[in-house]
């Protein structure tokens, strides 16, 4: 049996998304979610709010899917695994740092609203002429 690494969490943006393109052109974008919970302090014995904030990477057409339509404050699902990467700073110091890379984001919450300076490139409805009430047709 091989081993499973499977992340799934809902959440909040805490910024918009950062969209990148790799040197071989791939679209990655990279964004936090904060993922509440509830927790019942021992001490005072009321219910408190604790957050964790999640990095998470989505690469491909998805990731072009979540600059366009998404935005800080957007509830979102992210389905994928969970990276741990080393890499070392311009001063030479070597870090790690956990991130989710996403293989699904589903989008939750309602649509958001459209901003007003793509309200003028909208369409406006075609107006409909009111029909005249039809006839009964006898059976």
């Amino acid at each position: 049996m091989s081993d499973l690494n499977r992340v799934i969490l809902t959440g909040r943006l805490t910024a918009d998304p950062e969209l990148r393109y790799t040197q071989s052109g791939q679209a990655m974008v990279r964004f936090s979610i904060a993922v509440n919970r509830r927790v019942l302090n021992p001490e005072t014995n009321n219910w408190e709010e604790e957050t964790t904030y999640v990095p998470v990477v989505v690469w491909g057409k998805q990731a072009e899917s979540c600059a366009t339509y998404l935005q800080k404050g957007r509830l979102v699902a992210i389905d994928g695994r969970l990276r741990i990467r080393s890499f070392t700073t311009q001063e030479g110091e070597r870090r790690k740092t956990t991130e989710v890379v996403a293989q699904y984001v589903h989008f939750l919450g309602p649509r958001p609203e459209v901003p007003a300076e793509y309200e003028a490139e909208l369409p406006e409805p075609p107006e409909i002429p009111e029909s005249e009430p039809e006839e009964e047709v006898p059976f």
